[in-house]
């Protein structure tokens, strides 16, 4: 396995939308759910994929919960315990 892998799973880029003004004429909320279950198969991929004591980082464009939280959350779910969800504030000197 890898010591560290980053899973950037496609996303409706909603976060995006400051800078492209587009995103927020194309949203519906219908994105997110589409994109949910596959963001869940990335993700769970990535950790079949990390060795022991690796690190993950999963990174979306998207400030929707159900792209975001509501994924780690079904990972950590699906995992039962086998993988920690750690702050990365420090690592990041925030």
């Amino acid at each position: 396995g890898f010591d560290r892998v980053l899973v950037d799973a496609p996303c409706s880029g909603d976060g995006t939308a400051r800078k492209a003004a587009d995103v927020l004429r194309r949203w519906s909320p219908d994105a997110a759910l589409e994109l949910h279950g596959v963001q869940v198969s990335l993700l769970m991929r990535g950790l079949q994929l990390l060795q022991p004591g690796g690190t993950l980082v999963y990174s979306t464009c998207s400030l929707n919960p159900i792209e975001d939280e509501a994924v780690v959350a079904e990972a950590l779910r699906r995992t039962k315990g086998t993988v920690r969800l750690e702050d990365a504030g420090a690592r990041l000197g925030g």
